[in-house]
Protein backbone atom coordinates (compact mmCIF):
# COMPACT_ATOMS: atom_id res chain seq x y z
CA UNK A 1 0.00 0.00 0.00
CA UNK A 2 1.25 3.49 -0.99
CA UNK A 3 1.56 5.92 2.11
CA UNK A 4 1.38 9.18 1.70
CA UNK A 5 2.17 11.94 4.57
CA UNK A 6 0.12 14.91 3.42
CA UNK A 7 1.69 17.37 6.20
CA UNK A 8 5.27 18.07 5.73
CA UNK A 9 7.17 21.17 5.88
CA UNK A 10 10.64 21.27 3.86
CA UNK A 11 13.11 24.60 3.80
CA UNK A 12 16.27 25.76 1.54
CA UNK A 13 19.82 23.92 2.74
CA UNK A 14 20.84 26.91 3.63
CA UNK A 15 18.15 28.40 5.84
CA UNK A 16 16.62 25.07 7.34
CA UNK A 17 18.36 24.98 10.44
CA UNK A 18 17.47 28.13 11.46
CA UNK A 19 13.77 27.58 10.32
CA UNK A 20 13.77 24.25 12.54
CA UNK A 21 14.99 26.29 15.26
CA UNK A 22 12.48 28.82 14.51
CA UNK A 23 9.70 26.33 14.95
CA UNK A 24 10.92 24.59 17.56
CA UNK A 25 11.10 27.62 19.61
CA UNK A 26 7.45 29.01 18.80
CA UNK A 27 5.85 25.40 19.94
CA UNK A 28 8.31 24.63 22.64
CA UNK A 29 9.23 21.13 21.70
CA UNK A 30 12.53 19.85 20.35
CA UNK A 31 12.10 19.36 16.86
CA UNK A 32 13.05 15.82 15.51
CA UNK A 33 14.68 16.15 12.10
CA UNK A 34 16.30 18.73 10.24
CA UNK A 35 13.81 19.96 7.67
CA UNK A 36 15.46 19.57 4.10
CA UNK A 37 14.12 17.39 1.00
CA UNK A 38 17.33 15.54 1.18
CA UNK A 39 16.80 14.18 4.63
CA UNK A 40 12.92 13.44 3.61
CA UNK A 41 13.62 11.39 0.70
CA UNK A 42 16.22 9.25 2.76
CA UNK A 43 14.01 8.85 5.42
CA UNK A 44 11.40 7.68 2.71
CA UNK A 45 14.38 4.73 1.35
CA UNK A 46 13.45 1.95 3.60
CA UNK A 47 9.67 2.88 4.94
CA UNK A 48 6.61 2.57 3.76
CA UNK A 49 5.69 6.24 3.55
CA UNK A 50 6.50 7.22 0.23
CA UNK A 51 5.18 10.20 -1.06
CA UNK A 52 4.82 14.16 0.80
CA UNK A 53 2.34 16.99 0.49
CA UNK A 54 5.17 19.62 1.33
CA UNK A 55 4.72 23.30 2.07
CA UNK A 56 6.60 26.35 3.49
CA UNK A 57 4.95 29.03 5.13
CA UNK A 58 5.43 32.63 3.89
CA UNK A 59 6.32 34.66 7.27
CA UNK A 60 5.11 37.94 5.35
CA UNK A 61 4.07 39.33 1.63
CA UNK A 62 6.77 39.94 0.28
CA UNK A 63 8.23 36.42 0.27
CA UNK A 64 5.66 33.84 -0.42
CA UNK A 65 6.33 34.29 -4.56
CA UNK A 66 10.16 32.88 -3.93
CA UNK A 67 8.72 30.53 -1.23
CA UNK A 68 6.35 28.99 -4.18
CA UNK A 69 9.13 29.09 -6.51
CA UNK A 70 11.25 27.30 -4.29
CA UNK A 71 8.72 24.65 -3.42
CA UNK A 72 7.77 24.12 -7.58
CA UNK A 73 11.56 23.48 -8.10
CA UNK A 74 11.40 21.10 -5.48
CA UNK A 75 8.69 19.05 -7.45
CA UNK A 76 10.16 19.17 -10.12
CA UNK A 77 13.07 17.48 -9.11
CA UNK A 78 11.41 14.83 -7.19
CA UNK A 79 8.21 13.61 -8.15
CA UNK A 80 7.54 11.87 -4.50
CA UNK A 81 6.91 15.30 -3.36
CA UNK A 82 2.96 16.66 -4.21
CA UNK A 83 3.91 20.79 -3.40
CA UNK A 84 1.72 23.25 -1.95
CA UNK A 85 2.09 27.25 -2.41
CA UNK A 86 1.48 29.69 0.17
CA UNK A 87 -0.32 33.08 0.47
CA UNK A 88 -0.28 35.44 2.79
CA UNK A 89 -3.48 37.94 3.55
CA UNK A 90 -1.01 40.83 3.32
CA UNK A 91 -0.24 40.58 -0.38
CA UNK A 92 -1.72 43.15 -2.91
CA UNK A 93 -2.00 40.39 -5.69
CA UNK A 94 -3.48 37.39 -4.12
CA UNK A 95 -5.65 36.33 -7.34
CA UNK A 96 -2.21 37.03 -9.63
CA UNK A 97 -0.32 34.91 -7.54
CA UNK A 98 -2.98 31.29 -7.26
CA UNK A 99 -2.77 31.89 -11.19
CA UNK A 100 0.71 31.46 -10.75
CA UNK A 101 0.71 28.77 -8.41
CA UNK A 102 -1.59 26.69 -10.60
CA UNK A 103 0.73 27.68 -13.68
CA UNK A 104 4.12 26.23 -11.16
CA UNK A 105 2.23 22.78 -11.45
CA UNK A 106 1.34 23.44 -7.19
CA UNK A 107 -1.40 21.35 -5.75
CA UNK A 108 -2.69 23.71 -2.80
CA UNK A 109 -2.42 26.60 -0.69
CA UNK A 110 -1.13 26.22 2.56
CA UNK A 111 -2.00 28.55 5.56
CA UNK A 112 -0.69 29.38 9.03
CA UNK A 113 -3.00 32.00 10.74
CA UNK A 114 -0.98 31.92 14.21
CA UNK A 115 2.77 32.24 12.74
CA UNK A 116 1.62 34.41 10.03
CA UNK A 117 -0.58 36.32 12.37
CA UNK A 118 -4.20 37.21 10.92
CA UNK A 119 -7.37 35.95 12.20
CA UNK A 120 -8.47 32.83 9.85
CA UNK A 121 -12.04 34.28 9.26
CA UNK A 122 -10.99 37.95 9.18
CA UNK A 123 -12.06 40.16 6.12
CA UNK A 124 -8.87 39.65 4.43
CA UNK A 125 -8.35 36.18 4.65
CA UNK A 126 -12.05 35.52 2.98
CA UNK A 127 -10.47 37.37 0.43
CA UNK A 128 -8.11 35.07 -0.76
CA UNK A 129 -10.75 32.45 -0.33
CA UNK A 130 -12.52 34.06 -2.46
CA UNK A 131 -9.43 33.05 -4.94
CA UNK A 132 -8.81 29.61 -4.10
CA UNK A 133 -12.07 28.16 -3.96
CA UNK A 134 -13.15 25.52 -6.87
CA UNK A 135 -9.73 26.05 -7.80
CA UNK A 136 -7.26 24.23 -5.09
CA UNK A 137 -7.60 22.41 -2.24
CA UNK A 138 -6.20 24.57 1.02
CA UNK A 139 -4.34 23.08 4.07
CA UNK A 140 -4.57 25.53 6.84
CA UNK A 141 -3.57 25.38 10.28
CA UNK A 142 -6.26 24.98 12.77
CA UNK A 143 -6.17 25.53 16.63
CA UNK A 144 -3.61 26.05 19.62
CA UNK A 145 -4.56 27.04 23.25
CA UNK A 146 -2.19 29.92 23.51
CA UNK A 147 -3.56 31.97 20.26
CA UNK A 148 -7.04 32.55 18.60
CA UNK A 149 -5.97 33.11 15.33
CA UNK A 150 -7.03 29.70 14.34
CA UNK A 151 -9.20 28.96 16.88
CA UNK A 152 -11.82 26.31 15.38
CA UNK A 153 -14.80 28.30 15.63
CA UNK A 154 -13.04 29.97 12.86
CA UNK A 155 -12.39 27.16 10.79
CA UNK A 156 -16.31 26.20 11.12
CA UNK A 157 -16.94 30.11 9.72
CA UNK A 158 -14.82 29.38 6.48
CA UNK A 159 -16.25 26.00 6.23
CA UNK A 160 -19.73 27.45 6.20
CA UNK A 161 -18.74 30.87 4.34
CA UNK A 162 -16.89 28.74 1.14
CA UNK A 163 -19.28 25.48 0.34
CA UNK A 164 -17.03 24.83 -2.52
CA UNK A 165 -13.59 25.27 -0.47
CA UNK A 166 -11.92 21.71 -0.39
CA UNK A 167 -10.34 22.28 2.98
CA UNK A 168 -7.98 20.02 5.41
CA UNK A 169 -8.22 21.76 8.60
CA UNK A 170 -4.83 20.45 10.43
CA UNK A 171 -4.05 18.69 13.57
CA UNK A 172 -7.87 17.30 13.80
CA UNK A 173 -9.06 21.09 13.44
CA UNK A 174 -7.59 22.01 16.67
CA UNK A 175 -3.83 21.45 17.89
CA UNK A 176 -4.04 21.41 21.40
CA UNK A 177 -7.58 21.71 21.76
CA UNK A 178 -8.77 18.84 20.30
CA UNK A 179 -12.15 18.08 22.41
CA UNK A 180 -13.03 21.92 22.00
CA UNK A 181 -12.56 21.63 18.09
CA UNK A 182 -15.39 18.81 17.82
CA UNK A 183 -18.60 20.84 18.34
CA UNK A 184 -17.22 22.65 15.19
CA UNK A 185 -15.86 20.30 13.54
CA UNK A 186 -17.93 17.33 13.49
CA UNK A 187 -20.73 18.21 11.07
CA UNK A 188 -18.25 20.40 9.09
CA UNK A 189 -17.38 19.55 5.40
CA UNK A 190 -14.06 19.68 5.65
CA UNK A 191 -11.54 17.26 5.79
CA UNK A 192 -8.76 17.11 8.55
CA UNK A 193 -5.49 15.70 8.98
CA UNK A 194 -3.49 13.95 12.03
CA UNK A 195 -0.59 15.52 12.45
CA UNK A 196 0.61 16.53 15.76
CA UNK A 197 -2.26 14.50 17.27
CA UNK A 198 -0.66 11.21 18.02
CA UNK A 199 2.14 12.80 20.32
CA UNK A 200 -0.23 14.37 22.28
CA UNK A 201 -3.49 12.23 22.46
CA UNK A 202 -3.48 8.67 23.68
CA UNK A 203 -4.18 6.19 21.13
CA UNK A 204 -7.51 4.97 22.52
CA UNK A 205 -8.41 8.70 22.13
CA UNK A 206 -6.81 8.83 18.95
CA UNK A 207 -9.19 5.97 18.11
CA UNK A 208 -11.96 7.14 18.78
CA UNK A 209 -11.49 10.67 17.38
CA UNK A 210 -11.24 8.79 13.78
CA UNK A 211 -14.54 6.70 15.04
CA UNK A 212 -16.34 10.45 15.48
CA UNK A 213 -15.02 12.25 12.28
CA UNK A 214 -14.62 8.68 9.83
CA UNK A 215 -11.78 7.99 8.07
CA UNK A 216 -13.89 9.16 5.33
CA UNK A 217 -12.50 12.98 5.94
CA UNK A 218 -8.87 12.19 7.61
CA UNK A 219 -5.90 12.09 6.07
CA UNK A 220 -2.28 10.85 7.48
CA UNK A 221 0.68 13.65 8.19
CA UNK A 222 3.78 13.75 10.12
CA UNK A 223 3.96 17.24 10.48
CA UNK A 224 7.98 16.96 9.65
CA UNK A 225 10.41 18.21 10.33
CA UNK A 226 8.69 18.52 14.25
CA UNK A 227 8.41 14.75 14.08
CA UNK A 228 9.97 11.81 12.24
CA UNK A 229 7.41 10.43 9.25
CA UNK A 230 8.73 6.69 10.08
CA UNK A 231 7.60 7.04 13.81
CA UNK A 232 4.33 8.61 13.08
CA UNK A 233 3.41 5.76 10.38
CA UNK A 234 4.15 3.17 13.04
CA UNK A 235 1.98 5.04 15.82
CA UNK A 236 -0.54 4.78 13.24
CA UNK A 237 -0.05 1.66 12.07
CA UNK A 238 -1.01 0.01 15.75
CA UNK A 239 -4.28 1.37 16.34
CA UNK A 240 -6.90 -1.12 15.69
CA UNK A 241 -8.08 0.15 12.37
CA UNK A 242 -9.66 -1.56 9.57
CA UNK A 243 -7.59 -2.63 6.60
CA UNK A 244 -10.31 -0.03 4.85
CA UNK A 245 -10.19 2.41 7.38
CA UNK A 246 -6.07 2.73 6.72
CA UNK A 247 -6.36 2.86 2.97
CA UNK A 248 -8.81 5.95 3.15
CA UNK A 249 -6.12 8.07 5.76
CA UNK A 250 -2.85 6.79 4.32
CA UNK A 251 -3.55 7.37 0.61
CA UNK A 252 -7.10 7.26 -1.14
CA UNK A 253 -8.40 10.37 0.30
CA UNK A 254 -5.14 12.48 -0.31
CA UNK A 255 -5.20 11.23 -3.69
CA UNK A 256 -8.43 11.99 -4.42
CA UNK A 257 -8.20 15.56 -2.95
CA UNK A 258 -5.13 16.14 -4.99
CA UNK A 259 -5.99 14.89 -8.55
CA UNK A 260 -3.09 12.36 -8.10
Amino acid sequence: MTVMDCHAHIYHPKLAARAVKGVGAFYEVPMACGGTVEELLTMAEQSPVKRFVVNVVAPNAKSAAKLNDFIAAECQKHPELIGLGTLHPDMDNVGEEVDRILSLGLKGIKLHPDTQQFNADSDRAMKMYEQIEGRLPLLIHSGDYRYDFSHPRRIARICDSFPKLTMIAAHLGGWSIFEEAVPYMQDRHCYMDLSSVMPFVKPDKVLSYIRLYGADRLLFGSDYPMWHPVSEYEQFMRLPLTAEEQEKILYRNAAAIFGL
